[in-house]
Parts: structure tokens; C-alpha cells; sequence
């Protein structure tokens, strides 16, 4: 009874460290940002829109989401709000398809991908939209691009091989190394530190969590009952991810990978995707 009763504090205190976690769902045939408490379950709609709205990302020192939507003209671009003042800024405004964002350890900065030059590749723009440089050059897929904690690397998802795999550029010297083989697919999800990658593979055809060690490149599965499509990470090495359960549904779960412990958020028939962490204070 006791080790119970120890092992029950050892994850509400994980719970405690979580951060409100942001999410999109499909409700009513429509996408929308979502928001939830992973301690009480509370949920609050963050955005209220009748085209989608997609992945979104968080930044605690100005209080900023950014996102990617179609409410501009039915295509893809990236708006900001903050979320003290609903102030909401469109940072991108091309008929073309931008989306992914994600902002920089710092929150000066901002990765997405783009089909603005033709196929799909990754860019980075201050926090205004502004001073856009292209970083890939590739004709079939670059994208979904994460910054590495110390702000040196952007991972990111390309096909250049044929298959999808995971690619490391170097922000200043432009040097690229792939950093997964073309045996099965992966894909990019997020940074656990400097030298640690978590990704979702089709290992075994199910889709799986991994730890990858980038000095390494050895991997280190992440159990999980079910396929997992979108996963991502906070400093306290917990991670938010969404799987299919055994109805065939997608959920919202959490997991500290100090004890691998499993706690679903959400349980509603929307589909769901992009979750990410934000700092519990973000909403009003």
C-alpha cells in the first residue's frame, strides 16, 4: 500500500511540473486551438474561427502564440496572438502554403516551413514576420522544423532521400547531416537537450516514440500502448503526445519519462493534433 501510495505522489508531482498543454481539435467539422490543465482537465478554446486553425507553438516571454491558419483568403499563413491582449498579428501573406511554426529558445526568431519557391522547405522570420531567409533548398519536402534548445541547430523532416528522415542544419555554417537511415520512416518531434532528438518512427509497423542521441545516432524506444502522430517535449523532460486507444480514437496522454507513467487529458471523438507545452500562466 505504500509503494502505491509513493508512487501516486511520484506522478501528481510530475502532473504539478506539466505545463498547460495546447492542442488543435476538430469539432463540429471545425479546427480550432484548444487549451487544457493537466491537473483538473479544464479546457479553454484559444481560437474562435471558421477556417482552420492548425499547429501552434508557445512563447512565455511575451506571451505569444503563434499558429498556422487558413483564414486568410483559404490558404495557409502564420498569424501570432498574444494572449493577454488577443492582439492578433498576420505574419505571413502569401497564396502558398506556410505552416509548422515554431519559435526560437529565444523568442526573437521563428522556423516554418514553405511552398512559397516551389516544393516545401524551411525558413526562419523574426517575431514580426520580418526578415525571412530560406535555410533548405530542396525540391521535394523539407519541413516541420524544431530549434535545438541552445538555438545553434534546426532538426527538421526531408524526403531528399525518398522516404521521410531527420536532417540537422546548422543555423550559422549551413552544414546538414542526416541523422536517420532510410530503413523505415521517422520524423522530427521535438529536442530533449542538445544532443537528444524525440521522434516518432514506423518501427515494427507501429508508429513509435524514440530518444535518439544525435552524437550516437543509437535510439532508445519510448513505450506506448497504441500509434502515436504527434509528440512533443518540455524541460522537465515530460512529454505530451497524442495516440489512437483501442476505440480507435485520438487522445491527448502525457508522460514523464522519469517513470514512463501514462495520463490520458482528453476524452472526446474530435480529431485531434500538434499538441505542445506552454506555461500554465499563458491563459487569462
Amino acid at each position: 500500500m505504500k509503494f502505491i501510495y509513493s508512487c501516486l505522489l511520484v506522478f501528481i508531482s510530475h502532473c504539478l511540473m506539466a505545463q498547460t498543454v495546447l492542442f488543435s481539435e476538430n469539432i463540429n467539422n471545425n479546427w480550432d486551438i484548444y487549451s487544457i490543465n493537466p491537473i483538473n482537465g479544464e479546457v479553454d478554446r484559444i481560437t474562435k474561427d471558421s477556417f482552420k486553425d492548425f499547429q501552434s507553438d508557445y512563447c512565455i516571454s511575451n506571451n505569444n502564440i503563434v499558429f498556422d491558419s487558413y483564414r486568410d483568403k483559404n490558404s495557409r499563413n502564420i498569424f501570432s496572438l498574444n494572449l493577454k491582449t488577443n492582439e492578433l498579428l498576420q505574419l505571413t501573406q502569401l497564396e502558398t502554403r506556410d505552416g509548422h511554426p515554431v519559435w526560437s529558445p529565444d523568442c526573437h526568431q521563428i522556423a516554418f516551413q514553405s511552398s512559397r519557391n516551389g516544393g516545401s522547405n524551411v525558413y526562419i522570420m523574426n517575431s514580426k514576420g520580418e526578415n525571412i531567409e530560406q535555410l533548405t533548398f530542396n525540391g521535394s519536402f523539407d519541413g516541420i522544423p524544431k530549434w535545438s534548445p541552445n538555438g545553434k541547430y534546426i532538426g527538421f523532416n526531408s524526403s531528399r532521400t525518398g522516404s521521410p528522415n531527420v536532417f540537422l542544419l546548422n543555423i550559422k555554417t549551413k552544414e546538414l547531416k542526416q541523422m536517420t537511415g532510410d530503413e523505415q520512416h521517422n520524423f522530427i518531434q521535438d529536442w530533449l537537450s542538445d544532443n537528444q532528438l524525440l521522434i516518432i518512427t514506423d518501427e515494427s509497423k507501429k508508429r513509435q516514440m524514440q530518444i535518439l542521441d544525435i552524437k550516437v545516432k543509437a535510439t532508445i524506444n519510448v513505450p506506448t500502448e497504441f500509434d502515436v502522430t504527434y509528440a512533443r517535449t518540455d524541460k522537465n523532460r515530460n512529454i505530451v503526445f497524442i495516440q489512437k486507444n483501442n476505440k480507435e480514437e485520438e487522445q491527448l496522454y502525457l508522460m514523464a519519462l522519469d517513470d514512463l507513467v501514462q495520463k490520458q487529458l482528453t476524452n472526446t471523438k474530435g480529431e485531434k493534433r500538434f499538441p505542445a507545452f506552454m506555461h500554465a500562466n499563458g491563459i487569462k
